[in-house]
């Protein structure tokens, strides 16, 4: 079964998709497999290097490796994003209640 790149969200997704390892697709680029595993998990931005090293062993167009690498970052800035809103309104409803 093959699944279209342009169907894939993040580095992680494209690595399921061709049965990598993170440790494999570090070798591959010849980066860490620890700046892998923190792009993979959105913790870390890739560098510029970084994106075209993996885009060259992975075989895919530099921007998109890119856009793949960032996601993971986007999407947990927006969840800690999401949880400070969260976190601030409740604050917000409990001064209007008088509870704070």
């Amino acid at each position: 079964m093959r699944v279209l790149l342009s169907n894939l969200r993040t580095l992680r997704e494209l690595l399921d998709a061709r049965g990598l390892t993170m440790d494999a697709a570090a070798v591959l680029g010849q980066v860490d497999t620890a700046t892998v595993s923190r792009i993979c998990s959105g913790q870390a931005r890739a560098t510029p290097q970084t994106v075209v090293r993996l885009a060259r062993a992975l075989g895919i167009n530099a921007r998109r490796m890119a856009r793949l690498c960032d996601q993971a970052w986007l999407d947990r800035e927006q969840r800690i994003t999401d949880g400070k809103a969260e976190a601030l309104r409740a604050v917000d409803i409990d001064a209007m209640a008088g509870l704070r």
